[in-house]
């Protein structure tokens, strides 16, 4: 997981992309706010992500940031 909370959508497409390792072990931390209304931000990383074969597996809620955890597809 990167040390600080991403603020930043192209930088959370990087992280993604640097990523070597399987998707139990990919922790993505989003600050709150790039967590915006319409959720269009976590579309863009998301479709990035489930392009790599891995789906949501629920998040962590901390203080200013969630902490997103992610499964291979079955």
């Amino acid at each position: 997981m990167s040390n600080q909370p991403l603020r930043d959508v192209n930088a959370a497409l990087r992280y993604v992309d640097k990523f070597r390792g399987a998707a139990e072990d990919f922790k993505l931390a989003i600050s709150d706010e790039l967590n915006d209304a319409m959720g269009a931000n976590m579309a863009i990383i998301g479709d990035k992500i489930l392009r790599r074969g891995w789906m949501p597996d629920g998040f962590e809620q901390r203080d200013g940031h969630r902490v997103y955890r992610y499964k291979a597809v079955d």
